[in-house]
Order: C-alpha cells, then structure tokens, then sequence
C-alpha cells in the first residue's frame, strides 16, 4: 500500500514538471522594463556564443537615423541633424533617463544642445555601474536621399555582470527631444547565449526639461523638470512628429549590432572595414565596402569613382579620382552608377505606435529566414519548448506506467 502511495505522489510530481515545463516560454524583458513601451524588436538572431566565455565579446552598432521629411512631415526643420549616437554598456543600476522619471543633467544637455560631454562625466563617475561607453559621429540629415543617414559606432564591450547595451542621440534643433533606449539584455534567457544581431527601432521622447513646443523654440527651461514621456499621437506638440496620415508616430531610430568576439588577450578586437573606407551601411548591405572584379565575379558594377579629398594648397579644378571602381551594387556601396540608371532614395518608414506603416523588416510577408523578426522567434521558440514538452510527458507517461506494473506484479 504504501509503494502505492508512493507511486502516486511520484506521478503526481512529475505531471506537476510537465505542466509547469508546458507552459514555460521565452521572455524577453526584464524586470525593470516593458521592451513594447521603449523600443519595437525588429531582428534577433541566435549566436553559440555562451554567456560565461572568457573572450573578449562586443557589439559593433549602426545608428540609422529614421527620422525624415516622409516620415515626419510636420513642420519638419531645415538643416536637421542627429547628435553625436552614445552606446553603452551596464548594470540595472545606472538609469540616467527613465520613462515617467525625472532625467539627469547629462541627458537634458544632451536633448537639448546635443553635447554629449555632460553625459560621458555622469558616465564616469557613476563607476562600476557602467562598463563601456562608445561615441559615434553625428550628421545632418539627408532629406532627399535617407539611405545617407546613419552613423557607425565603435564596439561596446558587455559580459555576464554587464549584460544590458543601452543607447542615446539627440534631434535638433528641438528643445529637448531624444531617442534612445536602455537595459536591453543582449543574453539570450533561453540558452543563456548572446545574441548574434540585434535590431530595434526607436521613439522620440520628451526629456521634460523645456517647455518649447516646436522645432525651433526658445529656451524655456522647465522649474521644476517634469518627468521623461515619449512622445505619441495623443501627446505629440503641434502634431510634431505624426506620420503623413496624422494617426501615429513612426520611429526616429534603427540601433542595428552585431556581435563581435575575439581572444581575450587579442589586442585588436575588431571587425575587418569597420567603419569601411567608402563609407557603406555593411549591416544593411553585406560586401557592401569591398570592390569587385568584373573579369570573375558574375555581378559587378562599374560605379562613378567619388571626388577626391581636397588637401590644402592643391588646384581644385580637377577633383574627380580617374580610377575606375566596381562594386556588387553601385547603389548599396554609397556610389552612383556609371551607365544605366540613378539610385532612387527609397524611404524607410519603419512601424508606427499603431503598426502602421510597417517596414521592410517588419512586413508581414517577411520570411523566418536568416535575420528573424522578433515574431518569428517567438513562435519557433514556442513550438520548440511545446514539442519538448510533449516529448518529456511521453517519457514520464511511460517511466510511470512501468513502475505502476512493477509495483502491481
């Protein structure tokens, strides 16, 4: 009787595992935050780099720049640009802007004048809290030719006590606007893996420091601050920053990494052409900065060579390098074409608060390929964990029907 009992509880017990295991699945946010509320998944793609690796790992980011007449038509400013794009990495401690939160000093200089050099003190100086901080170059934006508009940045180094990348940029002129995100955990929680890509795109925000509601307000500073609020449909001043229709906000950023590992004594830890000397989006476009040779490669364009750089003291009247210049895509590697025909600027619109508007990336006829949509892995995830667990109630079913034979004979 007691073997019985036993049995029992046993069975119990493990139909108990598998239901919990059932009905396990991936999360992707943290404790602190709600992704959906700072930044939209565009692409995540897997890695077998294991979290706990002793090697140098980092994350190498281009900051595109979404933000454009097409997609914020609304009293959008002549001579328009994108601060200098800051990357970090840290703990869960170091929050220097939160949504519904008041914002530090170096944020709010940040928004507003788009000088980072507050925000890199307070980066500092709060110490173990934040491991590695990269800058990149800031431009103006191209509003004919948005393909233009985007910036490298250099490797943000991470590792298990500095899991979360983070990133800012200011749009100006604005009184305090930003994008930007944080406590992004680039460790995969299923596998505890790094991710290998990543892509989010961004919104705008209201530092709450200046009261200004246009592009070109005065200071008016803000005593006291009022708390970080993103800016949305309901709340967009002057209808500043509503997409064509009226109906939504579309994002003003892509933050697309990529994972980058080397030995852990390798003193040069970077990717090969980063950033490359033309000047290409090679996340965007793979093979993008290296040439071709049209006597063996099937697809390769001959391209209008690129003027070259004036020196001081040198005849401006012939600027233009004689060489000739062959790329897979004259287009995607920053280059016109010689003969045949002109790029033609093909805007990005990326996905409004309402879905609106959707992306190349984000289509709904986009495939679960080689870079996934955050969907995509969500669903193979699912399905992965509910065939595990269907397999694990098999084989419970099965241990527990042999000891209940045993136990009967």
């Amino acid at each position: 009787m007691m073997g019985s009992a036993r049995l029992v509880s046993f069975i119990g017990l493990l139909v108990a595992l598998t239901q919990q295991y059932a009905s396990a699945d991936i999360v992707v946010e943290n404790d602190l935050i709600n992704p959906e509320d700072i930044y939209d998944f565009i692409v995540l793609q897997d890695s077998n780099h294991f979290w706990l690796s002793p090697n140098t790992t980092q994350y190498f980011c281009i900051m595109r720049g979404l933000w454009n007449p097409k997609n914020h038509p609304k009293k959008f400013p002549g001579m328009a640009r994108i601060s200098n794009p800051i990357a970090y990495s840290s703990t869960k401690q170091w929050l220097p802007w939160l949504i519904n939160r008041a914002t530090t000093l170096g944020v709010e200089k940040l928004a507003e004048t788009g000088f980072t050099d507050t925000f890199k003190v307070e980066a500092e100086a709060a110490g173990r809290m934040v491991h590695d901080l990269q800058e990149g170059k800031g431009f103006f934006v191209d509003p004919e030719d948005p393909e233009k508009n985007f910036a490298y940045l250099p490797g943000v180094k991470v590792n298990p006590d500095y899991p979360f990348l983070n990133g800012i940029a200011s749009m100006m002129p604005t009184p305090d606007w930003f994008t930007g995100f944080y406590l992004l955990d680039v460790v995969d929680e299923y596998d505890r893996t790094y991710w290998h890509r990543i892509m989010i795109h961004t919104y705008p925000w209201d530092a709450g420091t200046d009261s200004g509601d246009t592009y070109m307000s005065v200071d008016q500073d803000m005593d006291p601050p009022a708390n970080v609020e993103r800016i949305t449909s309901s709340n967009a001043p002057n209808g500043i920053f509503l997409s064509p229709d009226g109906r939504s906000v579309r994002p003003v950023a892509e933050w697309d990494c990529v994972l980058h590992v080397c030995e852990e004594d390798e003193e040069e830890c970077a990717p090969d052409h980063w950033p490359p000397e033309n000047g290409c989006d090679r996340l965007k476009y793979p093979g993008c900065e290296e040439q071709c040779d049209p006597e063996f490669d099937e697809v390769c364009e001959e391209c209008k060579p690129k003027p070259k750089a004036i020196k001081l003291g040198e005849s401006t009247e012939s600027t233009e390098d004689s060489g000739q210049v062959f790329y897979r895509s004259c287009c995607q590697s920053n280059h016109e074409p010689l003969n045949g025909y002109s790029c033609t600027p093909s805007f990005n619109h990326g996905r409004g608060e309402d879905g609106e508007g959707a992306d190349a990336a984000g289509k709904d006829d986009r495939k679960c390929s080689f870079f996934r949509p955050i969907r995509c892995f969500r669903e193979k995830r699912s399905a992965a964990v509910n065939n595990q667990a269907a397999s694990l109630l098999t084989t419970f079913t099965l241990m527990s029907l042999g000891m209940l034979a045993l136990t009967l004979s």
